[in-house]
């Protein structure tokens, strides 16, 4: 269980998520997994990150959802569905060391496509949209990262920001309930974990907070430079941690 020093820089470390995916609807788990998997072992930091976001994504979903239409991510949402038990099983069975380096490698893979806000090539195909869901959910429940594909995909559509937040939180919620509920089936969630969780959700409450009041009022540009600089700096750390352990 977190304690002293480690207590505090989690508690840190998911207010920034918080505050992150409150205010452009994803990037707690690019922000938190990072700090988390130095904590804690790998399939831990997974759970934690994905309930984190299942709380948040609640909230985010009461605030817009008079902007909420079903027909925009009905593809994503059934694409994503689809990979929730394959990521499950994945994340069940591979090395901690493994996953630390993937993560930390899709980190910095996907952050500069958020800085540089990339199009993708696809991005308006009918067929697109289901197989972006399926990636995504893949990613997000096997390694907790991947949200920043899905935002490309959604910032392509040209959608308005809050109906782009909207569509985010319908899209993931769905996703991370279905995980949740696999994670406890196979015993991926510990009490260890509940504990952890339970004692960081003040510090969640406080950056949505805080995400409420700033939505919608900061230059877009700069919070994308700042997330993503976190971001990088972050999976680079990790991953060097984890070949110099090599």
């Amino acid at each position: 269980m977190l304690s002293g020093q480690e207590l505090v820089i989690a508690l840190v470390i998911v207010f920034v998520g918080a505050t992150v995916l409150g205010t452009v609807g994803f990037g707690l788990g690019v922000v938190t997994a990072p700090v988390f998997l130095m904590l804690v072992d790998p399939q831990s930091t997974v759970v934690m990150v994905n309930s984190f976001a299942t709380m948040v994504l609640v909230c985010v979903l009461i605030q817009t959802r008079r902007h909420l239409d079903l027909r925009r991510v009905g593809g994503l949402t059934l694409g994503g569905l689809a990979a929730v038990p394959i990521g499950v099983l994945a994340l069940d069975a591979a090395s901690p060391a493994t996953l630390r380096l993937t993560i930390g490698a899709m980190i910095l893979s996907l952050a500069p496509l958020t800085v540089f806000n990339v199009r993708l090539p696809l991005s308006q195909r009918r067929f697109s949209g289901p197989a972006v869901g399926f990636l995504t959910s893949l990613m997000i429940t096997t390694l907790s990262i991947g949200a920043p594909l899905v935002a490309i995909y959604v910032i392509a559509q040209k959608w308005p920001p809050v109906v782009m937040r909207a569509s985010l939180a319908i899209f993931f919620l769905p996703l991370n309930v279905a995980a949740l509920s696999l994670y406890g089936w196979v015993g991926l969630v510990h009490r260890e974990t509940l504990a952890n969780i339970g004692v960081l959700v003040p510090s969640l409450a406080a950056g949505f907070g805080l995400a409420t009041l700033i939505a919608g009022r900061i230059n877009a540009r700069v919070f994308r430079y700042v997330a993503s600089a976190l971001v990088m700096v972050g999976g680079g750390v990790l991953v060097g941690r984890e070949i110099a352990g090599l």
